[in-house]
C-alpha cells in the first residue's frame, strides 16, 4: 500500500500537494480553503456556500457563456462544495488537460467578477435551495438534528443559510468574506494521478498567486460546541416519519475515534449489522437504516438515521435504545469486533484506488495537521482497538444527557424511550 507524495510550501504560505497514481491518465486537482461556514458571523449564515457559487458566474477575464464553454471542452467534471469547516473547488481531467484546469481553478478563486445582478440571480438560486430542503423531510431532519445537537452554536446552522441571511445578502459582503478567509495561507492545492510536481507548483504559484485575502496567519480553529439533550418532533403529513436519534463523538485526532468508528460498523454498518438486523431484518420495520457521523477537528457526532411507519416509530425508538444500553452494559463480541476491523480494511484499502478520496484525504491532513497520516497508520490503530475501549466510547456517546432526537412525520410528540 503506497501512501508516497511531495509537498511544497510557497514563500506565499500555500501549501501543495501532490501524489502520482501509476498507470492513470487523469488528474484530480483540488483547491482547499479554510473558509466553510463556522467561520461566518451570525449575520453571514449561509455566505461561504453563496460565495462558492458565484465564483462560477464570470470573472474579470471570462463571461459566464465562456466559462461554461471551457469547462465543457475540459471534460471530466469541475465542481465545489461546501463544508462546515473547509471550501473545495475540484476537478477531473485527462493529464494533458491539468494546466487548463488549474488555470481555470485559480481564476475562479482569484478574480471572480461577484457582479451585483449576477449574485441576484444565484440568490434565487440558493433560496429555492433552501426552500426544497424544507419540502424534503429525509433532508430537513437532517439539518434539525444538527441544530439540536449543536444549539446555539455556529455549528449548528445550515451550511446553506437561511432564507432571511440570505435575502439580504450584497455583493460587498461576499467580497468581504472573500478577502478576510480566501488567502494563501488558508489554501491547500492537491492533484492526484498522473501529474508532476514541480509543474504542479509552478502553475499554483502562478494562477493563486493573485488570492484576495491578505491575512498573515492562518484562520484558528474554534472551540469544541457543547453538547445538550433535546428532543425536537415536528408533526406534518409525511407518508413516513423519519428519525435521527444521535450524540456527540470524537474529534478527527482523538484516540478514541478509532473505538467509536468501529463501534459504528457494529451497529450499523451494512447487512450484518446489529440495528439492520434486529429492526428490518427480525420485524420489518423499516426499508433502510443506517449511521450518520462525521469527525472534524475539534468535534465530531454519531447517529442513527430510518424512516418507518408513524405507527412504529416509538417501537423502532425503544429497540434502538435498547440496543444502545446493551452495548453500554455488556460490550460487544469477538466475532463482532474481527467483522468490524475486517470492515474497515477493505474501505480503507479500496477508498486509495480513488484518487478523489485520495486528494480528499491528503487535504484534510494537512489542513488539520500540516502532516499525513497514512491509510497503514489508520489501519493499524483500527487494529489495536479492543473490546474495552468500544464499551468504554459507549458509555461516554451513549450518555442520555447527550442524545437528540430530531423527527418528522405525522407522530405523537410525547414519545418515550430511555436508554
Amino acid at each position: 500500500m503506497s501512501d508516497s507524495f511531495q509537498k511544497t510550501t510557497l514563500p506565499s504560505g500555500l501549501r501543495v500537494l501532490t501524489s502520482a497514481h501509476e498507470g492513470a491518465h487523469s488528474a484530480t486537482i483540488g483547491v482547499w480553503l479554510h473558509a466553510g461556514s463556522i467561520y461566518e458571523s451570525s449575520r453571514e449564515q449561509g455566505l461561504a456556500h453563496l460565495l462558492e457559487h458565484m465564483v462560477f458566474k464570470g470573472t474579470r477575464r471570462h463571461s459566464m457563456k465562456q466559462i461554461a464553454a471551457s469547462m465543457d471542452v475540459l471534460g471530466g467534471g469541475m465542481n465545489a462544495f461546501t463544508e462546515r469547516e473547509f471550501v473545495c473547488f475540484h476537478v477531473k481531467v485527462l493529464s494533458s488537460q491539468a494546466k487548463k484546469a488549474l488555470e481555470l481553478l485559480g481564476e475562479f478563486v482569484t478574480q471572480p467578477l461577484l457582479d451585483p445582478a449576477l449574485l441576484e440571480v444565484e440568490k434565487s438560486v440558493v433560496l429555492e435551495e433552501i426552500r426544497a430542503t424544507q419540502d424534503e423531510p429525509d433532508e430537513l431532519v437532517e439539518e434539525i438534528f444538527m441544530e439540536n445537537l449543536w444549539a446555539k452554536s455556529r455549528w449548528g446552522r445550515p451550511i446553506a443559510g437561511s432564507l432571511k441571511s440570505v435575502a439580504r445578502f450584497e455583493a460587498d459582503d461576499v467580497r468581504g468574506f472573500m478577502k478576510k478567509h480566501y488567502s494563501p495561507k488558508n489554501c491547500v492545492v492537491v492533484a492526484v494521478g498522473e501529474v508532476n510536481h514541480e509543474e504542479i507548483v509552478k502553475l499554483a504559484q502562478r494562477n493563486l498567486r493573485d488570492l484576495p485575502g491578505k491575512s498573515e496567519r492562518k484562520t484558528s480553529w474554534p472551540d469544541a460546541p457543547k453538547v445538550e439533550s433535546h428532543r425536537n418532533i415536528r408533526r406534518d403529513e409525511t407518508e413516513c416519519a423519519h428519525i435521527i436519534l444521535g450524540t456527540r463523538a470524537y474529534a478527527f485526532d482523538d484516540p478514541k475515534r478509532y473505538a467509536s468508528w468501529t463501534l459504528d460498523t457494529i451497529l450499523t454498518g451494512g447487512y450484518s449489522s446489529r440495528l439492520f438486523q434486529e429492526i428490518r431484518e427480525k420485524r420489518g420495520l423499516c426499508y433502510s437504516i443506517g449511521g450518520l457521523s462525521a469527525a472534524y477537528r475539534t468535534a465530531g457526532f454519531w447517529a442513527v438515521e430510518t424512516s418507518v411507519a408513524p405507527e412504529n416509530v416509538a417501537k423502532t425508538l425503544k429497540i434502538i435504545a435498547r440496543e444502545l444500553r446493551k452495548v453500554k452494559e455488556n460490550g460487544v463480541g469477538k466475532n463482532e469486533l474481527k467483522r468490524a476491523k475486517q470492515m474497515a480494511r477493505v474501505n480503507i484499502l479500496l477508498a486509495e484506488e480513488s484518487a478523489n478520496a485520495k486528494m480528499n484525504r491528503l487535504a484534510r491532513n494537512e489542513l488539520y495537521f500540516g502532516k499525513q497520516k497514512s491509510p497503514r497508520e489508520t489501519l493499524e490503530a483500527i487494529e489495536r482497538v479492543t473490546l474495552e475501549e468500544i464499551q468504554a466510547v459507549a458509555h461516554e456517546m451513549f450518555d442520555p444527557s447527550l442524545l437528540n432526537l430530531a423527527a418528522i412525520g405525522p407522530i405523537d410528540e410525547k414519545i418515550e424511550f430511555e436508554i
